[in-house]
């Protein structure tokens, strides 16, 4: 879990698997990329980075650096490190500014967002930290989120308000295998990305390695923000690893807002790198 110097060779451009690629594509809206920027790197290890189409930010994960030990995990550091051996992963600890690491369930999560539809996923355990407090976003009549008109009477009906939070945050989520007894590691992804299919951009996925990446944009219009009309967008990176018992989406929320200091982006990149499946 130690920090090392990573030093680049040339980058090379590599497809994404076909069986991916042909299920993804029938997304509805979804733009998929066809092939992403690989950097391979000393020691056998590979940096993936995805850049998101409206933002200037590229997350890069080092995706042969995602598995660690028992007894590696459990000799870390605690104040460093989150480590969670109930449910078989390493984060790193939050760092000035953010929240203590929140438990909620996966319907605790979407419901706050409000964009829970119902999952057999919905008891699932969730760690979250985020940054300082979160924004407010109210609907309206006229409302849009990627193009797709908002009802806000529905949201009413369905969540008691029409008014939801949006943070910078990073969550893992911890899908125990039982639960999700016949699903693939590509079938958790594709599940995930089914909630934003209007909005996915990319997804990486590697022969032969245990990870699959997604990038999904939500530009949200017409709405109220903190009290005033304005509009949002919201950037979205999702690891998918498996560990042994568990599938686990690592997913990393951006908000793209003016005046944000760069110690959210920078911290939110540390998080990321920090994650490890325990084995």
């Amino acid at each position: 879990m130690t920090q090392q110097k990573i030093q680049a060779v040339p980058v090379a451009l590599i497809g994404l698997l076909g069986t991916i690629l042909t299920v993804c594509s029938g997304l509805t809206g979804a733009g998929v990329s066809a092939c992403v920027a690989i950097r391979q790197v000393k020691a056998g290890m590979q940096q993936v980075e995805l850049t998101a189409p409206n933002s200037d930010q590229a997350l890069t994960v080092d995706t042969r650096q995602i598995v660690v030990s028992y007894e590696e995990a459990t000799g870390l550091d605690p104040s460093a490190h989150y480590v969670a051996p109930e449910l078989g992963f390493v984060l790193a600890q939050p760092r000035e500014g953010w929240s203590g690491v929140e438990e909620m369930t996966y319907r605790d999560l979407f419901v706050e967002r409000g964009s829970h539809t119902g999952s057999m996923w919905d008891e699932q355990p969730v760690r979250r930290i985020r940054y300082g407090e979160p924004v407010q976003v109210q609907y309206r009549e006229g409302s849009e989120v990627n193009g797709f008109p908002v009802d806000a009477e529905m949201l009413r009906l369905t969540y008691g308000t029409d008014a939801f939070q949006f943070s910078n945050e990073i969550t893992v989520l911890a899908l125990d295998k039982e639960v999700t007894a016949g699903y693939t590691l590509a079938g958790v992804a594709l599940d995930w990305g089914s909630v934003y299919r209007s909005g996915a951009n990319r997804i990486v996925a590697n022969e032969g390695s245990d990870y699959i990446l997604m990038q999904t944009s939500w530009q949200v219009r017409g709405v109220q923000v903190d009290g005033r009309d304005s509009d949002l967008s919201v950037e979205r990176w999702a690891l998918f690893a498996e560990g042994p018992q568990n599938y686990y989406v690592v997913e990393v929320v951006y908000l793209l807002q003016a005046g944000q200091p760069v110690q959210v982006w920078e911290d939110l990149q540390a998080y990321i790198n920090s994650f490890r499946v325990i084995r």
